[in-house]
């Protein structure tokens, strides 16, 4: 309980310190990520990069040794949700496509926010439930029940919902957040081993998890994918890319593939557009683990 504690006294000092400070621990924790990653998983990212991106060796080395560092970024601006609200949300992210959200949320079906482990993902969530939208995060509980605490918290003091992506009461919830015209946030980008449909990602065979496109087969709701920019000023820049639909057909496989096709694309090209900000140091094919030493302790 002790670690819970600390974080929150962490927060405080983070939402008082000048921004050069700010930084300054930033670049700290980030360092301390790099330190702390195990070899094994460095060089998972490194290859990765390497098959994805097609660079050498030395670039890749680059992209996933900054992809590290900016988690120190991510989570001084996590511990600043604090001062966030409606009025001071647009000067720590920009929105561009905001109009595709408004379209969306007027049509009454719900929304379907469709993201990745990219950017700050915590800060993404944070801006769409700011900007007055009633948002229902999916998240996967945290190992450590005190930090599990203390991003809910979090989570919920910027005006989101949360519910953990496995469990009959955390369906009930997520069928009766699109039900009730909410918004539902949704990662898509990793293999989490409960279904899927087999797609390319960056050419390598994926399997890719079927949510966005079953629920909104399922209640018509239409799916924005939705990323988040670092700025050089400090600031972020959210992304919405127009809405897509799953077809309903009576292939209902074919229908989910088409729709979860279309929202890997879009995930490769914002991939492709900013590779820092993805999370490659996941073993998102399974094809490394064993091979790079992960087995071992």
């Amino acid at each position: 309980m002790i670690g819970y504690y600390i974080v929150k006294l962490f927060s405080k000092l983070m939402c008082v310190s000048p921004k050069w400070f700010r930084n300054l621990v930033a670049k700290l924790l980030g360092g301390i990520a790099c330190l702390a990653v195990p070899k094994w998983r460095m060089e998972i990212a490194v290859d990765n990069i390497m098959e994805c991106l097609g660079v050498d060796k030395a670039r890749a080395e680059e992209i996933a040794d900054g992809s590290l560092r900016r988690f120190g970024r991510m989570t001084v601006e996590v511990m600043r949700f604090p001062l966030l609200t409606p009025k001071t949300i647009n000067d720590v992210v920009k929105v561009e496509g905001l109009e595709y959200l408004e379209a969306a949320y007027q049509e009454g079906k719900g929304v379907i926010m469709a993201t990745g482990h990219y950017g700050n993902w915590e800060l993404l969530g944070a801006t769409v439930a700011l900007h007055g939208y009633p948002m229902l995060s999916i998240a996967r509980k945290q190992n450590n029940g005190h930090m599990d605490k203390f991003i809910n918290e979090y989570r919920q003091m910027v005006g989101q919902k949360v519910a953990y992506n496995h469990g009959e009461r955390d369906l009930l919830s997520i069928s009766r957040m699109l039900k009730e015209k909410h918004l539902l946030g949704i990662l898509y980008d990793q293999d989490t081993n409960y279904g899927g449909v087999e797609i390319d990602l960056f050419g390598k065979k994926s399997k890719i998890p079927v949510g966005a496109a079953a629920l909104s087969r399922i209640y018509g709701s239409p799916i924005l994918p939705i990323f988040m920019h670092n700025n050089d000023d400090g600031t972020c820049t959210a992304k919405i890319h127009p809405p897509l639909y799953t077809p309903k057909t009576k292939n209902k496989e074919e229908d989910f593939h088409t729709v979860t096709k279309q929202l890997v694309t879009v995930l490769e090209h914002e991939i492709i557009s900013d590779p820092y900000m993805w999370f490659w140091v996941h073993d998102r094919w399974k094809d490394k683990r064993r091979r790079f030493g992960g087995n071992k302790k």
